[in-house]
């Protein structure tokens, strides 16, 4: 397996939110970076590259899947999530698990366009126009479905501000 897979998991994971759709679109990306590769000019790095593909791959197949399913209880996180790092501590690690869980739900508690749109903005930080030109949408469209998105995560995750302030 390419060391740069789990990464590609992961990112394909938060914009989908099935395990075994990511793990689909990863596999799909790999070959369909096989059958690009006269394409691929070396102006970056061939994981990035890669990655790049398994994420607009992620994108198609929920297009083609439909709208999505609810999570599964429990499945809300990834375990070795690189946002949540091992921290020594039972505490802490209860606490920042439990903020992943909560973050997962309120993603999980966006439409589709809100979720891939925060995702792609604030975890792969792709530029609006990227985001725009691969979901097939206006750059104002893609603001909005960020704003909302904000908005409800705040909104969702407020507790954790008002409750766990230093």
């Amino acid at each position: 397996e390419y060391r740069e897979a789990p990464r590609w998991r992961h990112a394909c994971w938060r914009i989908t939110r099935d395990p075994a759709l990511a793990e689909d679109a990863v596999q799909e990306a790999l070959l369909n970076a096989w059958r690009a590769r006269a394409q691929f000019r070396g102006d970056a790095q061939l994981g990035s590259w890669i990655h790049g593909i398994a994420i607009r791959t992620a994108i198609d197949l929920m297009r083609r899947r439909g709208p999505l399913a609810e999570p599964e209880p429990g499945t809300s996180t990834v375990e070795g999530d690189p946002g949540i790092p091992d921290v020594p501590g039972p505490e802490v690690h209860h606490q920042r698990s439990a903020i992943g869980i909560d973050l997962g739900r309120a993603l999980a508690g966006l439409t589709e366009v809100e979720r891939v749109c925060f995702v792609l903005k604030h975890h792969e930080q792709w530029r609006l126009e990227e985001i725009a030109d691969h979901l097939g949408r206006s750059i104002d469209s893609v603001k909005q479905a960020l704003v909302r998105a904000v908005r409800k995560l705040r909104s969702h995750l407020t507790h954790w501000r008002d409750h766990h302030e230093p």
